[in-house]
């Protein structure tokens, strides 16, 4: 179950925050989810959404609307989690308090053996707390992880077609203007990891996209990074 929840921004509270807060939002998200019997991993969410100036490193909030996207494949305990944050008086990010407004539940796809998808939060390939990468990250990583989540062997078998192909036109433009797809973050440990931002395509079973559209795609999800969303 995947919900986007809006919030106002208490304008008694700071107005901006690290461009990368994924840090910021996996300290304000991680206490509410320990309260469940399950696997962090499971959970998903995005970065802070809202119209906004970049300025030195930081995201400067230009209006009170802030949204962030959180998804988990239990919706009970979504509901329970929406319970806990609407019956507090605010969310801090750092040193913004974030007051829930509302929020909309987001239907799932049509899912399809190929997808197009972007990233609303930084992808991790590999984590760097581990001493080697692997040959196939993004495939090993989805695998060993619907394994945890209880994905039959039988089941797993079905799931050996998969293609991860990034939208090349885009990364060819990005390159052209001087932009960049890729950039450094810190985990939560403090070691430095390359993220990425870009559109790609994804050929898979349909109970693989479901996966990762409800938990995120890489490693590290249950610190915010690889929330994705359909390309429209």
């Amino acid at each position: 179950m995947r919900v986007k929840i809006s919030f106002l921004r208490d304008h008694s509270s700071a107005n901006s925050i690290p461009l990368h807060h994924q840090k910021l939002l996996t300290d304000s998200l991680t206490p509410f989810f320990e309260t469940f019997d399950t696997d962090k991993t499971l959970w998903s969410f995005s970065s802070l959404k809202g119209t906004s100036k970049i300025m030195n490193g930081f995201m400067r909030m230009l209006s009170s609307k802030v949204t962030l996207v959180v998804s988990g494949r239990n919706k009970d305990y979504v509901d329970q989690l929406l319970k806990m944050i609407f019956e507090r008086p605010f969310l801090s990010v750092g040193k913004m308090n974030l007051i829930p407004k509302n929020y909309d539940v987001i239907p799932d796809p049509a899912f399809q053996t190929k997808m197009r998808y972007l990233c609303i939060s930084p992808l991790i390939l590999f984590d760097p707390n581990k001493d080697v990468e692997f040959s196939d990250v993004l495939y090993n990583d989805v695998l060993d992880r619907m394994e945890k989540a209880g994905y039959t062997e039988e089941q797993l078998n079905n799931f050996a077609e998969f293609e991860f192909m990034p939208d090349q036109d885009y990364v060819n433009k990005i390159n052209t203007t001087g932009k960049k797809f890729a950039r450094l973050y810190k985990s939560v440990s403090g070691h430095t990891m390359m993220g990425y931002l870009l559109p790609f395509t994804l050929h898979a079973h349909l109970d693989v996209h479901k996966y990762i559209w409800e938990v995120g795609m890489g490693v590290l999800t249950d610190e915010g990074y690889g929330m994705i969303d359909i390309v429209k």
